[in-house]
């Protein structure tokens, strides 16, 4: 595996009787400091030691060393180890990767997060985490602890040799399908071994926010099962046969990615990271992607929010990208991506999640804050397809009531909760512009709020209440037949006077059709998007005998999460699960999607979610109402 050794110095074995606790001393430098955990050589269970040694992140006097990711699962210390001849605690995980890399005759070099800094040292802590992207980045390469042999794991690992070595074989199509079994002596589908493989890529490891920037930048990347290893690249090989094509975008609306690998996620970042340090893909790499979907998948990708390639990607492209990842400290689902992406930020682990996750929120606001005050010294209006703009307003729509659990200003996203529904603004249906394309004033008050322009569209008078999940415990169909004959007896209530109906289609059915979904309410849209059907999958599931998809419609379509609703005076629409009667529709200027307010005191508003509402979704409704400034809480 060519872990990183050093000759190994004379140094007593650990044992049960090790006195005292280690201390952590100083570092070196308080801004490229590092500490390294050599871990003395040693065979079996014999009790395991480490040296702690001071070097550097970057100069000519750094040692060199591997970078470890792993887990750090039940985060109690409840072990421990000799360091520098004082008892150290540890997590049991960690202890049991270092006995998994500890050579029998010599000394390995590692960088361990647990072990290298002092967890307890706030402003230490903060420091290291400011400079991990350094960390990985200056590593000889990045080793990945998946954990020990379970599951069948050994089982898996041989499927996945025997899948890398199909790789440059003639696979057509796609990629490896149920047809390709025989011709290259897999199992058939079903079979343990890929259930084995299909587990080792949903472990832990993967669920994990570090792991993003841990494996991002640093092209040598190894990954250890057991007594196991393969390459990041050779993993990549295995599941581009597996999966077929990678997404043409680098970052695309990450609801189409519900039934994507963590690993493809990740490494969809790590191909946009690499293209845009000049690096070209391995050989390895260009050889599966050739093989199986030609040389247009190595195209330029395009990032939803930009169409430009800049430096570094924006900190929302991957928060949005990642939100699905977990993280043990909720501040991390924003820290630990500070290695990869542009922003503002300094680490402070003296602040709350919320703290930070506010925090974020106002450098998107205060950009366009900035850019309007520039445009309005040249009397210009600002155009909503500037890139803050876009940013914000994306923000808005992966905020709301309904997609928080923390106490926060509705506005600001938690970034620990999944989306309750699909944004509409990534364009469900096709494009929306229901606010313009100027934006209005938009101010932030500390004591205030967020005020923004915009207008007051109308009152929720009838509103549903079948929830759309696929979490849920009924029968799929039956709950999505259910949610449409309720919609449609809403509809029917105020079709004939709908602002959204024209002389040859009214409201209800003009919706269902921009929104692609079907007269009995599933959503058709977008099949040559999702995940093709893989042999990681045991069966084909969702699907009933007329051919509609629920699973389809449960994580792809613009129902999900959202209810029936119709206003006072008639509009028709789509509105987030649980808006109420006495909720108002508000139409931001510049905003591509209306939404749903409640008032809260001081007449000010707390948001919702966005809505979708037939009629009004081109920028109508600007000429309907006198525009309006409001505060949202």
């Amino acid at each position: 595996m060519n872990l990183t050794r050093r000759s190994s110095p004379s140094n007593s074995p650990a044992g049960s009787n090790i006195p005292g606790d280690f201390r952590y001393g100083p570092l070196k430098s308080s801004k490229t400091g590092i500490r390294l955990a050599q871990i003395l050589p040693g065979t079996g269970n014999k009790g395991l030691a480490i040296t702690l040694v001071d070097s550097f992140v970057t100069g000519p006097t750094k040692l060199p060393y591997d970078a470890l990711s792993y887990t750090w699962g039940d985060a109690s210390r409840s072990k421990s180890i000799s360091c520098n001849g004082r008892r150290l605690a540890v997590t049991q995980t960690l202890l049991d990767a270092l006995h998994r890399f500890r050579d029998a005759t010599h000394t390995v070099t590692l960088w361990i997060d647990q072990i290298c800094i002092c967890q307890e040292r706030v402003k230490e802590r903060n420091q290291q985490v400011s400079i991990m992207g350094d960390i990985f980045k200056a590593a000889q390469k990045v080793i990945v602890w998946l954990g020990g042999d379970y599951d069948d794991s050994r089982a898996g690992m041989q499927l996945a040799d025997q899948l890398r070595r199909i790789v440059g074989h003639p696979v057509h199509g796609t990629g490896l399908g149920p047809e390709h079994i025989d011709l290259y002596g897999l199992p058939r589908r079903g079979h343990k071994k890929w259930k084995a493989l299909s587990a080792i890529l949903r472990r832990p490891w993967f669920w994990r926010s570090w792991v993003v920037q841990e494996v991002v930048l640093n092209p040598q990347v190894e990954l250890v099962l057991g007594a196991n290893m393969l390459t990041w690249d050779e993993l990549e090989m295995v599941v581009a046969l597996l999966e077929g094509p990678l997404p043409e975008a680098w970052h695309m609306d990450q609801a189409i990615s519900f039934s994507e690998l963590p690993f493809s996620r990740i490494n969809r970042i790590r191909l946009r990271h690499r293209e845009l340090s000049n690096l070209r893909p391995s050989t390895a790499t260009d050889v599966v992607l050739g093989a199986i979907t030609g040389p247009e998948l190595v195209a330029d990708p395009e990032s939803l929010l930009s169409s430009q390639h800049d430096n570094d990607p924006e900190l929302l492209d991957l928060l949005l990208v990642s939100r699905e990842l977990g993280a043990s400290d909720p501040r991390d689902k924003v820290y630990a991506l500070l290695g990869l992406g542009k922003h503002e930020i300094t680490p402070d682990y003296a602040s709350s999640p919320e703290d930070v996750f506010i925090e974020f929120a106002q450098h998107q606001i205060g950009a366009v804050t900035n850019l309007q005050a520039t445009a309005n010294i040249v009397q210009e209006e600002l155009d909503v397809d500037r890139m803050e703009v876009r940013r914000a307003m994306v923000m808005f729509s992966c905020a709301g009531r309904v997609n928080q659990k923390r106490k926060l200003p509705s506005w600001v996203p938690d970034w620990t909760t999944s989306l309750a529904s699909r944004p509409l603004i990534f364009g469900i249906g096709g494009g929306y512009r229901a606010g313009g394309n100027t934006l209005g004033p938009v101010d932030y008050d500390f004591d205030r709020g967020l005020q923004l322009t915009g207008v007051l569209l109308d009152t929720v008078r009838s509103v549903g209440e079948t929830l759309l999940s696929l979490t849920s415990k009924e029968e799929p169909h039956e709950m999505i037949s259910r949610w449409w004959r309720e919609a449609r007896t809403i509809a029917l209530k105020r079709i004939a006077f709908s602002p959204g109906s024209t002389a040859y289609t009214d409201a209800f059915e003009a919706m269902r059709r921009r929104l692609l979904l079907c007269k009995h309410g599933y959503y058709t849209g977008e099949s040559s998007t999702t995940r093709r059907d893989s042999l990681l999958d045991d069966t084909e599931t969702g699907t009933n005998s007329a051919g509609h998809s629920a699973t389809q419609t449960l994580t792809l379509g613009p129902t999900r999460g959202r209810v029936m609703m119709a206003t006072a005076t008639g509009f028709l629409g789509l509105a987030p699960h649980g808006t109420r009667e006495g909720d108002v529709v508000f139409i931001i200027r510049g905003a591509d999607i209306p939404y749903v307010l409640r008032h809260a005191q001081d007449d000010a508003y707390v948001l919702i979610g966005e809505t979708y509402m037939q009629g009004i979704m081109d920028g109508e409704a600007l000429g309907m109402s006198i525009q309006q400034t409001i505060v949202l809480r």
